[in-house]
């Protein structure tokens, strides 16, 4: 990989995605697609990437005229997983959001490579059927796709729609705290860790296209043990469980290779937040 396009640059994995490659030194292209509901701390997201020199944020309209002038192998980065888990993902149900991909990677298609981030919830049958349809129009579009399946995924500018978020908002304003009906409770893991395993698994040479991964923890009912932690079992009044997942052989099973503790991980987040609420 030479380049990443990231579509969605601003959600909360796909931001620290681009982050993390940006770090690594690649150069980044992120693709802000402009949504009715707001997205959180936007401009300090903007300024913590814009700083780098390897990045170039474009609207979804420019990637219609964006076209490369070499011959560099570009990855392009699709987290469905933060549609998801905002109830956004009708937004790709739209004509333009198609168009423009399917303009850009028609003439791109042997230099690019797809991988998509999706939630976990996918390996179940009839879930995110309209995730589904999607990906069943994209995957002809690229020379080689991938799939990583994410549990719940928590760090610094994790969504109030997930359930550690809210508990540490309600550390500066009492918020009400409630488990989301499409958090998984079944694993997390922290979003640095994530990351990493994505891109380490990316690098091997053993891939092939439409490999798909299931990224975990590797430690038994950890959610709910971070849920202990964080002393909410007194707080939440119901907890739907996850059903467990009956996953194919085919799946690759991936933990990251050093967890972060998830006090030192949850205390990242509680910084972030205390700086910029």
């Amino acid at each position: 990989m030479d380049k990443a396009i990231v579509l969605g640059i601003y959600d909360f994995v796909s931001f620290h995605l681009g982050s993390t490659l940006l770090n690594k030194g690649f150069e980044v292209i992120g693709i802000h697609v402009e949504r009715n509901d707001p997205i959180p701390f936007l401009e300090e997201k903007r300024l913590e990437v814009g700083r780098n020199a390897n990045f170039r944020e474009i609207s979804l309209c420019g990637l219609d005229a964006y076209r490369d002038v070499d011959d560099n192998k570009n990855t392009l980065f699709l987290s469905l997983y933060d549609l998801y888990m905002l109830k956004s993902e009708p937004i790709l149900q739209e004509h333009a959001v198609l168009k423009s991909l399917q303009q850009y990677l028609a003439p791109n298609k042997n230099l690019t490579d797809i991988v998509f981030l999706l939630p976990i919830q996918m390996l179940r049958t009839n879930e995110g059927q309209i995730l589904e349809k999607i990906i069943n129009q994209v995957i002809e579009w690229g020379k080689r796709n991938r799939f990583f399946y994410l549990p719940t995924i928590y760090g610094p500018w994790q969504p109030s729609s997930f359930l550690f978020q809210q508990a540490l908002l309600a550390k500066f304003d009492e918020s009400k705290i409630q488990v989301g009906e499409r958090e998984w409770t079944g694993d997390t893991l922290f979003v640095e860790d994530a990351v990493e395993v994505i891109l380490s698994s990316m690098e091997s040479q053993n891939v092939v296209s439409n490999t798909k991964f299931l990224i975990e923890s590797g430690i038994e009912d950890y959610w709910n043990q971070c849920v202990e932690q964080l002393q909410l079992e007194d707080r939440i009044k119901e907890i739907k469980e996850s059903n467990r997942l009956d996953i194919d052989k085919s799946i690759t099973r991936v933990t990251p290779k050093n967890l972060t503790p998830f006090t030192e991980a949850i205390n990242k987040q509680l910084d972030y937040l205390g700086r910029f609420i």
